[in-house]
């Protein structure tokens, strides 16, 4: 009997690399994956599991959507308070100068800014202690597209017209930080008019996890409901193979840590500080618990969904599966 064909796309992170170079066996599928294609919520015709935006996954889950079993693979983490960006000669140098401010973003929902307004949130500031900006970044980074799943920012907030972009502003004062994603080039040079907010930001995330336990989650991996349920014995294939594919990685990264001078300190940092977080997988860790505890209790304290989901529900329909096949 032939494999069957799943149908995914997936950034090429490189702890999947061992996934991409087919170092990691799929018994009873066979992996089609596709790295360039964007990061998306819908899923079009013969599409069986994608990398998602996990805020969107938790606001459907929210709203009672349930198209999508999202598996508990947090391939894209970070924390954000590092994520703000001001001119160099700003007075500004803590989340907690933020309020009262102007803060420009260019996506209301993706997950990224939700945590980025979570730490501002830790820090005393209110999502309505702040004027916000909605537009594009700059002229290489135009405004997210709106998606099926995304949700309005706070009501009062301006739109940049055409043509104005959110560095522009904040370069002439028209606002005072700006918060994104993937910080533009500027930030990088040593002396470039802008700079990141939080000077220390390691010392202050670090201080946040130590408190917190929470190393957030920024995407999952999601299937198709109706794929799922054909084929279960698939779908815990495919998480298998993500974990594989961590732990090959893993491995190399403990051998070698070649890709900076001080990389083997950072494997000793996650051995030592995130070892609830090591591997990046499952819900019976007590630090991925508290992570999905506050992405459910932020999404309501930040006014996106009205009615808070349930952490236990995030990944239940995926655990059944397991049953299932285990049965």
């Amino acid at each position: 009997m032939p494999d069957l064909t799943l149908n995914m796309t997936l950034r090429a992170y490189d702890h999947l690399t061992p996934l991409f170079l087919g170092d990691v066996p799929t018994p009873g599928i066979k992996l089609n994956l596709d790295h360039r294609a964007p990061l998306t919520s819908a899923f079009p015709e013969g599409l069986a599991a994608a990398e998602v935006s996990f805020n969107r996954y938790v606001l459907a889950a929210a709203k009672g959507d349930d198209s999508l079993i999202g598996l508990p693979a947090f391939i894209l983490r970070g924390f954000r308070h590092r994520n703000y960006i001001v001119r160099r000669d700003s007075p500004l140098e803590t989340l907690a100068d933020l309020r009262g401010r102007t803060i420009g973003t260019n996506s209301w929902s993706d997950t990224g800014t939700m945590w980025a307004r979570a730490a501002m949130r830790d820090a005393g500031v209110q999502v309505s202690d702040v004027d916000w900006v909605i537009g594009d970044l700059d002229e290489a980074t135009p405004l997210k597209p709106p998606t099926a799943l995304d949700v309005d920012p706070p009501r009062g907030s301006r739109v940049l017209r055409s043509g104005e972009t959110l560095m522009g502003k904040l370069r002439d004062g028209s606002i005072d930080a700006v918060t994104t994603a993937f910080m533009p080039e500027p930030v990088f040079q040593p002396d470039g008019e802008f700079r990141r907010l939080v000077r220390n930001y390691r010392e202050v995330e670090q201080e946040f996890h130590r408190r917190t336990g929470v190393y957030p989650g920024f995407h999952i991996v999601a299937v198709r409901r109706d794929f799922a349920e054909a084929h279960p014995a698939a779908v815990i294939t495919l998480y298998n193979a993500l974990r594989a594919s961590w732990d090959l990685w893993w491995s190399k990264a403990k051998k070698f840590a070649e890709g900076s001078p001080w990389a083997m300190e950072e494997v000793e940092t996650m051995i030592r500080d995130f070892p609830g977080d090591t591997p990046p997988f499952g819900t019976e860790a007590v630090a991925h618990q508290r992570m999905l505890a506050m992405i459910c209790h932020e999404q309501f304290a930040q006014g996106l969904i009205a009615r808070a989901a349930r952490p236990e529900d995030l990944f239940g329909a995926f655990e059944r599966l397991g049953t299932r096949i285990a049965a």
